[in-house]
């Protein structure tokens, strides 16, 4: 059972003390192992391609509905009412529910010997996913201060683009070990194919995890002003989204069109390496994953780092984004088409590191305008734009322009520079757009529920009635 704080402290003001910084900091390292393995088990099917086509006799475009649409759909469902049982319920014990059932699922995978049973499991993998970035948003904001969120969420967004990156890597040492016979006899389960041994291999230590979130400690829930608050309803949800509807969808469509950049790319990248620069498998898996490890370090930790420093206002956190963006506008139109793969890796990276700073930056600064009674429902929210606009489209917008247009052996890197390029062009004007209406908020305002009706307020509330049409 997960420790709840029922009375918490408070300082001197009356407002909630934040956690010991050692059960703070134990708190992300927790959820940081879990995005690690939740991106494991959703990304792992990107080194599997080649393998699952011949086995199942599919196409590319069948394979992205896998990777994206059977995901992301239920995950994206799934998200808005688990968000608001997290913001009603003990954030941890739904955690660990989650965790169980996407690791479940990710093993009945390796069970599947038919395509509609890989659909249907990819959707339960969405299903106990849903349940993760909502509740590690709303406790990650309740146990740091505003000046070092940046840094905290970086740390837990940088699972995100380890797990991807050992999910390649993980994957081609499972195709390594079993490329002489092509099966692998496992216990109790028997003999599989190597692709399905590497979801059931994947997927088990997930249980593991799970257990550390039945003993983690809750911790308190804190309004903007640092006093303890109760779940809001839905009514005073859909005001606040009212009030702040430029500023929310700019985070969110932003944030959306990123994602589907990185979906685009890196879905088929172990497949851009064997199809057009001759990798081997397992290569191309090393490679991949080693080169997302990298970039994710710079662009999670070195992002959060850079938004504290310059203040960690909202609208600086943005600006940070969309400066970023650049890097992934130039990245994302050429590493695809580069002659080799040593200059394809290193503007991958360029790119891959413009991809994760929003992870951490952008999420905190949404973190930072949201009143924490509606702040896991808020986040499920931003979670279903950006997956459905990202995981859903991403990987198929690049399969269906690779078959259609580029239908040749190598024709997938064409796809891959068109989506991933263009997806960062309309998330760097968005930023932008939506630094310029964020700009005059400050962390000592409280932030309304219900638009303000009289301009004489106008100074004490930011955004909210800013001439720039937020509300």
């Amino acid at each position: 059972m997960s420790t709840e704080i029922e009375n918490p402290q408070k300082n001197n003001s009356g407002n909630l003390s934040y956690p010991k910084p050692l059960i703070a900091w134990f708190t992300v390292a927790a959820l940081f192992v879990a995005y690690i393995f939740s991106f494991i088990d959703r990304m792992i099917i990107g080194l599997l391609v080649e393998p699952m086509k011949a086995d199942l006799q599919i196409s590319d475009t069948e394979i992205s509905l896998l990777q994206g649409m059977a995901f992301a759909v239920f995950y994206t469902i799934a998200g808005i009412p688990i968000g608001r049982l997290i913001d009603r319920s003990s954030r941890v014990k739904i955690i660990s529910i989650g965790i169980s059932l996407w690791s479940l699922m990710t093993m009945v995978c390796g069970f599947a010997s038919h395509y509609w049973q890989l659909f249907l499991a990819r959707m339960g993998v969405g299903v106990g996913e849903a349940t993760l970035s909502p509740a590690a948003y709303s406790i990650i904001t309740d146990s740091f201060a505003p000046n070092r969120l940046g840094l905290a969420m970086g740390v837990y967004g940088l699972g995100s683009a380890i797990g991807a990156g050992l999910a390649f890597i993980i994957g081609a040492a499972v195709i390594s070990l079993v490329a002489s016979t092509g099966d692998v006899v496992l216990p109790i389960v028997g003999e599989v194919r190597s692709w399905q041994a590497a979801f059931l291999i994947v997927g088990a230590p997930g249980f593991l995890v799970a257990v550390i979130f039945t003993i983690l400690p809750e911790p308190a829930r804190r309004s903007v002003t640092g006093k303890p608050v109760e779940t809001a309803p839905m009514s005073d949800v859909i005001k606040f989204v009212k009030s702040r509807f430029s500023v929310l969808a700019g985070i969110f469509f932003a944030v959306g069109f990123v994602n589907l950049s990185v979906f685009a790319a890196v879905s088929w990248l172990p497949v851009l390496y064997m199809r057009s620069y001759g990798m081997a498998l397992a290569d191309a898996g090393y490679v991949a994953g080693g080169a997302m490890v990298f970039a994710g370090f710079v662009g999670l930790l070195g992002g959060g780092w850079i938004c504290d420093k310059l203040g960690g206002l909202p609208h600086q956190r943005i600006m940070v984004s969309a400066v970023a963006g650049i890097g992934g506008i130039i990245g994302g139109f050429l590493f695809p088409l580069m002659p080799g793969p040593i200059s394809a890796t290193i503007l991958f990276i360029v790119f891959f590191i413009a991809c994760t700073t929003p992870v951490g930056a952008a999420v905190s600064a949404l973190q930072q305008i949201s009143p924490n009674t509606m702040r896991a429902t808020l986040s499920a929210a931003y979670l279903f734009v950006v997956n459905i606009v990202g995981m859903a489209f991403g990987p198929t917008a690049t399969a269906l322009i690779g078959d259609v247009f580029f239908p040749q052996d190598g024709g997938i890197r064409y796809a891959m520079a068109i989506v991933a390029g263009l997806g960062f062009v309309v998330a760097v004007g968005l930023f932008l757009n939506t630094a310029r209406h964020l700009k005059g908020w400050t962390p000592d305002e409280a932030i309304p529920a219900e638009p303000v009706k009289s301009p004489a307020h106008a100074p004490n509330l930011g955004p909210a009635v800013a001439d720039e049409g937020v509300v």
